[in-house]
């Protein structure tokens, strides 16, 4: 037997001998015979694939290239969207429009960027900042809303979607990040970033040109540029780079590489007979050592697949199992022996796996192509689970396919958690449109019905504004919880009165909105307004307590032409102020004749902001006068409106616009400056007034601006007292309000109560505001002289700030014989005109020079 297996192995060395001599000799005679041809063919094949390396290397240099600058501005993104102040714009808990200008400055902005964008988990734009004017509109509005529309609706919160476009030598790619609050995305941040080609893809010897494109594109970009191009797919991003080679310099690489190669031949071949020996050995020996290498590789592989979590079978070309690993078998219940042959889909499906999924699994095995997916499997007793699988073709050195891969986990938690998620989502999206007391649509399911009538062109629309009358009163008087029955039993009513496509909506507080649906003309929007007037009025039973509550309707229609379709609104809410106005309880329609005072107070509403920009709001001056020795004590500033083209306006001609354009500290503000100078002139030439007193509003006071703008107090100069109406008594005031009042204190400035006797103020709230003086509302002291009780009830109220210590202002002093009563009531100051009318700064100055208070004095006498 050793003799035997002497023998044979003899007979192996003698082939093996025989063998390494035949390939000598035929590598001398290749050497010495053949050698230029076997320098071209060798170099031949070995320029080709250098040349191909090269090009896919560049390729590769370029792909990374570009992910690594994405990368960077990616981050950009995701610590500009998860910032605090960020989260708290999308949240809606503050409105700041400069946030992300903001956050970019602090940053040190990039060159590249040319505009970003805060869109909230629902699609909607909150917060767009324009660094790149010019380069707005390289992508539509409509590719911006249906990238953010994917993201939205995207299972996958990694994948990473983007848009792209080249222009000359410039490379536009949209980029978004999700902006996460707790771990919810609660919108997305996106922005554009133009990168320069040059940049991007530097200058080189390999490519001609370079492109980027969309991977779903990247296959007609790849045969418009050259079969001969190189493809490489970015592993961040929807992006692929296609690298079309410069043969030109590509060869002259060759070429170079060719001259050193026939240099080193020409040496080696002075060493034939070490080649000829060297490839006789490799000839040999490395075909075995490279299948050792093999078979040691292989069985490495199958020990990890046997020790591998993730569940794995083998199939043949059919799809039939051949091996599945220990992970396969514990996770589906099923052994080796009962799966080897048949298909997976055979005993792995139920009732409940989606067939669609089905479907592409065996067109990728009929097809031999690679497949992702998610499928529900049934394990051997029964239950059911989700895997997420991937499954890849086989082919051999040859390239033919003679297999099938199949590796899977089980994500049944994920799925249930995801599912979750969307279903908590969809459930805070309603929530979102929704009140939550009446369960009605709220104003923002409102604001987007109106937009997407908008997006859609449909500019026919109906709208029914909806104001209860007295709901306060049933809060005051029976609690909020009768008023909660009551705006539920309004809303039932809305539902009932309503189209399946009108719109119900509660706004806010006691007001509600319908917006109709086929139903667009105005008297359709009357009618169903009468309906409900009718239904509301009838006495509801709350408890054992009947309330009583009506209600005011506007209705606006675009039908008319009136209105536009984002102007229905304030069409339909001009109509029910006018309703309100008409003694409530009523229906209007929004008419050309209440069309034409919109118009008219719109205007008027522009003209009130040029006159603040261009300061056309002046200070007028009425005196103010010592009860008893008729000296002028002080001025009060009073506003004029000097209109170019409208005249001089009183308060009360703009007033109530003002107060609707929230400017009316604007204007304050004007005639405030306006007012020191004036004064502070009329000192300066020797006309002295000892007090100038200011209307504020509680508002005003709080502004820190406005305490940190004031004057310093001189020592020659007139003293400044702000009025504040008596209505800030009755209103609960903040602690700031109060601290800004003693710093005006501390300043030197004094307070007085305005139009006191007007309102319901407390004497506690007196005690608490701590005024200088109290100023009595004209509406006391116009009857004192006739209406003996108006008389006592003014006694007993200069009695109380006697004792309080204040000093007391009586307005609208008509006649001196208002004054004498005053006088002798104990007011200490007289202002009206019986003394003299509001004037301007230059009628001021006239008036003092010739005051005479021994005049004054005779004409009330004689009187």
């Amino acid at each position: 037997m050793l003799d035997s297996g002497k023998q044979s192995r003899s007979n192996n060395s003698k082939v093996v001998s025989r063998r390494f001599w035949t390939l000598l000799g035929l590598v001398l005679f290749l050497a010495v015979s053949s050698s230029a041809l076997a320098i071209r063919f060798t170099a031949n094949s070995f320029l080709a694939e250098y040349q191909a390396k090269i090009i896919v290397d560049q390729a590769e240099i370029d792909a990374r290239n570009l992910e690594s600058i994405l990368a960077r501005h990616r981050l950009l993104l995701s610590i500009i969207g998860n910032t605090t102040d960020v989260v708290n714009v999308i949240m809606g808990y503050v409105d700041n429009t400069d946030v992300v200008s903001d956050k970019l400055e602090k940053m040190h902005r990039p060159d590249s960027l040319s505009w970003v964008t805060l869109f909230d988990a629902l699609g909607e734009e909150m917060v767009h900042f324009n660094a790149q004017p010019a380069e707005q509109n390289i992508f539509a509005a409509s590719e911006i809303a249906g990238l953010v529309d994917k993201l939205i609706d995207q299972t996958n919160p990694d994948s990473k979607l983007v848009l792209l476009r080249t222009i000359d030598k410039k490379i536009y790619i949209v980029l978004a990040e999700p902006i996460l609050n707790a771990g919810w995305i609660e919108g997305y941040i996106v922005a554009t970033f133009s990168l320069d080609m040059s940049v991007v893809f530097p200058a080189n010897e390999v490519a001609q040109s370079t492109y980027v494109t969309r991977v779903g594109a990247a296959e007609s970009v790849f045969r418009k540029v050259s079969d001969s191009a190189e493809r490489v797919e970015l592993a961040t991003g929807d992006l692929a780079i296609i690298l079309e080679p410069d043969f030109a310099s590509v060869e002259g690489a060759g070429a170079q590489l060719l001259r050193k190669t026939v240099g080193a031949i020409a040496a080696v071949l002075t060493l034939a007979f070490a080649i000829f020996a060297a490839l006789g050995r490799a000839a040999l020996v490395e075909p075995h050592r490279k299948l050792e290498a093999q078979k040691k590789s292989l069985a490495e592989l199958a020990a990890a697949a046997e020790l591998a979590n993730d569940a794995i079978i083998m199939a043949d070309i059919q799809g039939r199992v051949v091996w599945g690993n220990p992970a396969f078998q514990s996770l589906s219940g099923y052994n080796l022996d009962e799966i080897i042959g048949r298909t997976p889909g055979s005993f792995l499906t139920g009732e409940k796996t989606d067939l669609e999924t089905v479907a592409a699994i065996e067109n990728a095995y009929k097809t031999g192509s690679p497949i992702k997916t998610e499928v529900l499997n049934y394990s051997k007793k029964g239950d059911e689970y989700w895997i997420a699988v991937s499954i890849s073709p086989l082919q051999n050195e040859e390239g033919e396919l003679y297999g099938f891969v199949s590796i899977s986990h089980e994500v049944t938690e994920a799925r249930r958690q995801r599912e979750e998620i969307l279903a908590a989502k969809k459930e805070t999206e309603r929530q979102a449109l929704h009140d939550p007391l009446t369960g009605l649509p709220n104003r923002r399911a409102l604001d987007l019905a109106l937009k997407k009538k908008g997006r859609a062109g449909e500019n026919d629309a109906a709208l029914v504004r909806i104001d209860l009358d007295h709901f306060k009163y049933v809060n005051d008087t029976l609690g909020h919880e009768a008023g909660d029955f009551v705006l539920c039993e309004v809303a039932k009513i809305l539902r009932d009165e309503t189209k399946g496509d009108d719109l119900p909506v509660r706004v806010g507080g006691d007001e509600f909105v319908i917006l109709l649906g086929e139903s667009t003309c105005a008297q359709a929007g009357e009618s169903l307004a009468q309906r409900m007037l009718e239904r509301i009025r009838i006495p509801k039973i709350y408890g054992n307590k009947t309330v009583r509550v009506g209600a005011s309707f506007g209705v606006a229609s675009t039908c008319e032409g009136l209105l536009p379709l984002e102007d229905l609104t304030i069409g339909a809410d001009a109509a029910l102020y006018e309703a309100k106005d008409l003694g409530r309880n009523k229906v209007r329609i929004y008419t050309p004749e209440l069309h034409k005072s919109v118009l008219d107070r719109r205007k008027l509403a522009r003209a009130i902001r040029r006159g603040i920009a261009n300061e056309e709001f002046v200070p007028h001056f009425q005196p103010q006068f010592d009860a008893h020795t008729f000296e002028i004590v002080g001025v009060e500033t009073l506003m004029r409106w000097a209109a170019p083209d409208l005249g001089l306006l009183y308060p009360d001609t703009f007033l109530p616009v003002a107060r609707q354009l929230s400017c009316l500290d604007d204007i304050d503000a004007v005639v405030f400056q306006k007012a020191l100078r004036e004064i502070e002139l009329l000192n300066a030439e020797g006309t002295l007034i000892p007090k100038v007193s200011f209307n504020i509003t509680a508002e005003r006071i709080q502004n820190p601006d406005f305490l940190d703008n004031l004057p310093k107090m001189q020592e020659n100069s007139p003293r400044i007292s702000f009025e504040i109406l008596e209505s800030v008594l009755v209103e609960e005031q903040s602690d700031l309000f109060n601290f800004s009042l003693d710093r005006l204190r501390d300043i030197g400035f004094t307070i007085e109560i305005d139009d006191f006797g007007s309102g319901h103020a407390s004497i506690v709230g007196l005690m608490h505001l701590c005024p200088d003086v109290m100023k009595i509302d004209q509406r006391l002291i116009m009857p004192i002289v006739e209406c003996e009780t108006t008389r006592n009830l003014l006694k007993q109220i200069v009695g109380m700030a006697e004792l309080m210590g204040l000093r007391v202002t009586a307005e609208g002093v008509e006649t001196f014989q208002h004054a004498e009563i005053l006088a002798e009531m104990g007011c200490h100051t007289l202002q009206g005109y019986a003394f003299a009318k509001a004037m301007p700064a230059h009628e001021l100055k006239d008036f003092v020079m010739s005051h005479g208070a021994e005049t004054l004095k005779k004409a009330a006498n004689d009187h």
